[in-house]
C-alpha cells in the first residue's frame, strides 16, 4: 500500500473501530456519561504510562495546555451526547445523526477557513448525507418522544464532533500524534465527568465483565480506533475524513442488527450502498487533490 492510500485506510479502519462503540454503551451496566468517563479514563492511564516508559509525554506551558483541551473537550461533550442518544434511540440512527458531522466541518471550513470544495468532494457529500437521510428515514424499529429526543441529541452532538475533527487536523501540524491522542482522551473526561454528576445512577460496574467493557473500550474504540483516526486527520483535509468515517456508521448499524435484532430494511441497504459510493469518491477527490 502506498503512501497516499494508507491515511484512507487507517481513517476507513478507524472509523470501524469507533463503529464498535455504541454496542460497548448498550452491554455497558452504568450511565451512558459514566460509561464515556471511564473509557476516556482508562485509555488516558494506559496511554500515559506507554508515554512515560517509552518518554513520549510532552509537558505542555498552560497557554499550550488551554490549545490542546479543544479537541478533548469537543469530543468529551460529543461522546456525551451521543452515549445519552445511544440510550433513547437505535444504535444506527445514534451514529448516524452523530455522522452528520461532515455538514459542520464543511461549513466550518468555507466559513473560518476560506477552504474551497472541488465539483467531486461536492458530489460525495451530497452522496453520503442522502444514503444517511434514507437510512434514518428507512428505520422504523423505534417510535415515540424518547426516540425523538435521541436524535435530537445526536445531532447536538455531531456540531462538536465536527469541531474535534477539525481541530486535530489544525493541531496535527504542530503536535505529535501521541500527545495530541493523550490529551485528547484526558481532556475528554471532564464534561463527561461533569455529565456523570448528572446521572442518578451507580458510578461502578457491579461484575468483572462490566469493568473488562471499559477497558474494550479504551484499547479497541480509544486508542485503536481514535489513534488511527488522529493518524488520517494529520494526513488529510477533514472535509475529506469525515466522509470516510462514515464506515462508523456503517459498522454500528450491521452490529445493532445482529446484536440487538434491530431491523434492517431494504431501504436502509441502498442506503448503505449510496454511502459506500459516496465514501469512495470522497477518496477520489483527495487523491486527485494529492496529485495536483
Amino acid at each position: 500500500m502506498n503512501d497516499k492510500a494508507f491515511p484512507i485506510f487507517a481513517t476507513c479502519l478507524g472509523g470501524c473501530l469507533i463503529g464498535l462503540a455504541p454496542i460497548f454503551v448498550r452491554f455497558s451496566e452504568i450511565g451512558p456519561s459514566f460509561t464515556g468517563f471511564y473509557r476516556f479514563l482508562f485509555a488516558s492511564l494506559l496511554i500515559f504510562f506507554y508515554g512515560i516508559f517509552f518518554q513520549k509525554i510532552r509537558i505542555f506551558n498552560f497557554k499550550e495546555l488551554l490549545i490542546v483541551a479543544i479537541p478533548g473537550l469537543c469530543f468529551g461533550i460529543d461522546i456525551a451526547f451521543w452515549h445519552s442518544a445511544i440510550t433513547m434511540t437505535s444504535v444506527a440512527n445514534a451514529t448516524l445523526f452523530i455522522n452528520t458531522a461532515p455538514l459542520y466541518v464543511c461549513l466550518f471550513a468555507l466559513v473560518i477557513f476560506k477552504e474551497k470544495l472541488n465539483f467531486l468532494f461536492s458530489i460525495a457529500l451530497i452522496l453520503c448525507l442522502s444514503g444517511i437521510l434514507i437510512l434514518t428515514m428507512s428505520n422504523s424499529s423505534f417510535s415515540g418522544d424518547l426516540y425523538s429526543i435521541g436524535n435530537l441529541l445526536a445531532l447536538f452532538g455531531a456540531f462538536f464532533y465536527a469541531g474535534y475533527l477539525l481541530s486535530v487536523n489544525k493541531l496535527s501540524a504542530k503536535y505529535d500524534i501521541f500527545n495530541l491522542i493523550f490529551y485528547s482522551s484526558l481532556f475528554a473526561c471532564i464534561p463527561l465527568g461533569i455529565g456523570s454528576l448528572l446521572e442518578l445512577d451507580n458510578p461502578f460496574p457491579q461484575s468483572y465483565l462490566g469493568w473488562s467493557n471499559f477497558l474494550g473500550q479504551a484499547i479497541f474504540v480509544q486508542i485503536m480506533g481514535q489513534g488511527l483516526v488522529v493518524f488520517g486527520l494529520s494526513k488529510i483535509k477533514p472535509q475529506i475524513s469525515s466522509l470516510l468515517l462514515l464506515f462508523q456508521p456503517v459498522t454500528a448499524t450491521i452490529l445493532g442488527v445482529y446484536f440487538f435484532s434491530e431491523t434492517l430494511l431494504l431501504g436502509q441497504f441502498f442506503g448503505v450502498i449510496i454511502l459506500l459510493v459516496g465514501i469512495y469518491f470522497a477518496g477520489l477527490s483527495e487523491r486527485l487533490n494529492r496529485e495536483g
